[in-house]
Order: C-alpha cells, then structure tokens, then sequence
C-alpha cells in the first residue's frame, strides 16, 4: 500500500523536526529566575551550572528605578561582566558559560543589602565525559591567543589524540594524529575567548588539562 504525503502532511513533519530540534538545543540548560522588588533580589543567592539562564524581572507595590550591575568594574573578582541599565519595569536575561562566583548589585540601593551572588558550577556532562583521566602533560602558554604546544614530559609516551571541549561539555574539535607524537601545536586562533578542556589520548592513559583562549 502506497502512503500518500500531502503538503501538509510534510509541513507537520517540518513542524516536529524543528520542535525536537528545539528541545535537543535546551538539553542540559536550565532557567532561574529572580524577583527583583524594593531593595531585594529573590533568591539573594543561586547555585547554578555553567550554561544556565537566569532572568532578573521587576514586579511588586511602589517600584523604583533597579538594575543589575555585575560588572567586572565593580566586582572585579567576577569572572566576566554582566548586567543592565537603572529602569522601572524590565526583564534582563543572562547566560552564565564561565564558571566562577559572581557577586552584583542595584546600584541605587546596594546600600539598603540589595545584592546577590551565583556561583556557577562547572557543567556536569563535561565533568561526566572528562573524569577519571591520569597521566602527565603539559600544554603552553596558558592562556593563548594564537596556538598552544602540547608536551609528554615521559619519553616513552606518545600522543595519538586529542578533544576539545567549551566550559559547558560541547565537544568542538577532535584530531586524530598519525604515527603517534612526543609534542604537538594546536591552533586556537579560531576559538572564541573563553576557558576550554582539552583531553589529551596518549599510549597507555589520558589527562584533561583547562586552557584559556584569550
């Protein structure tokens, strides 16, 4: 028996594949929310993974001008900026890639304790995917902005591949390298600035070493 595909019949199709498309994207990422009222930030203080959301509304009785100010200006132990300018209603959003604690306020009423914090754990599918790695390796410099030269300080191992991973576990280059080697240089150039994992296969184990793009 033929089965006849109508034009709506593959626009439905296109419907869902874009929808489980969609839901796949939001795999691993969460959103947190918080309430900024009259001198207060709910929840002041949020545990988060690298890669979640979280949205800042405005709402409740008699609200005056906030904002959120995370910048690194103001924080400077922040791992990187974030915030948004003084206003009587608005929603802000950030994603949190870094992990790190961030400290951030209202400027106008930081005075009054409007301030919070996030601490942004690492995300579990990278920690999943590079746990339990041993060995010896060394990759410089660190940070880098053109290439970094991997090395395997015991002679008689010797590299044959590596994987790079962004801070929240997405696998974005893998090498294969032939014949095996002692030292290798990766290019990073193309990497946008940030912290990645590089996992390193060499002859009888393997290391995760942490990398800065800069």
């Amino acid at each position: 028996m033929k089965t006849l595909f109508t034009s709506t019949s593959f626009r439905m199709l296109a419907i869902t594949m874009m929808i489980a498309i969609s839901t796949l994207n939001l795999v691993g990422q969460t959103t947190h929310t918080v309430s900024v009222t009259d001198n207060l930030f709910t929840p002041k203080d949020l545990t988060i993974t690298a890669g979640d959301h979280v949205i800042w509304t405005t709402g409740g009785a008699n609200l005056h001008e906030h904002n959120v100010n995370g910048n690194i200006a103001t924080f400077a132990s922040n791992p990187e900026s974030f915030g948004n300018a003084l206003g009587l209603a608005w929603t802000y959003e950030f994603v949190f890639n870094t992990p790190g604690t961030y400290g951030y306020r209202c400027d106008l009423h930081f005075a009054f304790g409007m301030t919070g914090s996030i601490t942004v754990n690492a995300s579990n599918t990278a920690t999943n995917d590079l746990a339990g790695n041993t060995g010896s390796f060394q990759l410089y410099p660190n940070p880098a902005s053109q290439y970094i030269d991997l090395m395997v300080p015991d002679s008689h191992e010797k590299i044959s591949s590596l994987k790079v991973y962004s801070i929240t576990g997405t696998l974005i280059d893998q090498k294969v390298l032939s014949g095996n080697v002692e030292t290798f240089r990766y290019d990073v150039s193309r990497l946008n600035n940030g912290v990645y994992f590089m996992q390193i296969t060499a002859s009888t184990h393997k290391n995760t070493l942490k990398f800065i793009k800069q």
